[in-house]
């Protein structure tokens, strides 16, 4: 009996102590996180911000991808009947989007590659941010953020089939922009953007290296610019040198502008964001038969 009385004594005592350093350990827990806080907040804000990156950094790798700058972003996720990732960065450039994606081990087997904005170099801050980063601080609030950063998609992103459908349905708008355009040909004017955009070529060329070496197929898109702008030194320069350095005309991709419209000297309106989405839907389909076709030799 008093063995018996002595086991529950002791462990009574067990337990008390067990539930007194559980709560220690919460106490030192809750401590860490609101000192590091501010820290966590700006970490969900920088999600918030680039919603695509932070998704990609969570999910399944994806069998198609899209980088490039806000001209592509527009090309929403929800726009295609193709199921891919659009890593496109408004304010960025298709080749921090490149080596977001090299970073991970697993890559997509395809990569769309927009090459209108080649004046903006890789930013080493959002990949390192949104790469592969085994240093990342904070590693075990990623489960939160990952379920943060799906939440906010599914809220405001999330692809809608027949919003799209009345998008498509719509009438063909027309707009006036030749203020804008304006605007747009006086700033770009006198500025050496040969000089400027060669390093940015450069750096995106090896990283198509890198990825093609890797087994990815990357194919190449310059997204249809405005009329008034075409013959504008930044668009001819920006053709010429990505011709230059992916001369392979197999690895582009043509889009019929002919009922395109745009809301300013770069971004398409969405009908026009619609219609380019389903019309890469069908390269898409054929690039994933020849990706089948070769797997399967």
């Amino acid at each position: 009996m008093s063995a018996v009385i002595f086991w529950k004594v002791r462990s009574a005592g067990v337990a008390k102590w067990t539930f007194r350093l559980a709560g220690i350990a919460a106490a030192i827990f809750l401590v860490y996180f609101a000192a590091n806080l501010r820290a966590l907040y700006e970490r969900v804000k920088l999600d918030r911000s680039y919603p695509a990156l932070s998704r990609y950094a969570f999910e399944r790798t994806p069998k198609i991808a899209i980088v490039g700058s806000s001209m592509s972003f527009r090309l929403y996720e929800g726009y295609f009947d193709t199921t891919l990732r659009n890593l496109s960065i408004g304010g960025g450039s298709s080749a921090t989007g490149l080596a977001i994606i090299s970073s991970f081990r697993s890559i997509p087997s395809i990569i769309l590659v927009e090459t209108n904005i080649l004046s903006r170099p890789v930013d080493g801050n959002l990949v390192e941010a949104f790469g592969d980063n085994a240093s990342e601080p904070y590693a075990w609030f990623k489960p939160a953020r990952a379920a943060i950063s799906w939440i906010y998609y599914w809220i405001k992103y999330r692809p809608d089939r027949k919003v799209t459908q009345q998008i498509l349905a719509g009438p063909l708008a027309t707009y006036d922009i030749s203020a804008s355009v304006a605007e747009t040909v006086a700033a770009y004017r006198g500025k050496d953007w040969r000089a400027i955009m060669k390093p940015n070529v450069e750096a995106l060329r090896l990283l198509v290296i890198d990825v093609e070496r890797r087994g990815s197929r990357v194919v190449f898109l310059e997204l249809p610019s405005p009329p008034e702008i075409r013959t504008n030194d930044y668009v001819v320069i920006a053709n010429k040198l990505a011709k230059e350095a992916f001369p392979n005309q197999k690895d582009w991709i043509e889009i019929d502008d002919s009922d395109l419209r745009w809301v300013d000297p770069s971004h398409m309106d969405e009908r026009s964001a619609a219609l380019v989405a389903r019309r890469l839907d069908g390269h898409f389909a054929r690039l994933l038969r020849e990706c089948e076709s070769a797997c399967s030799r």
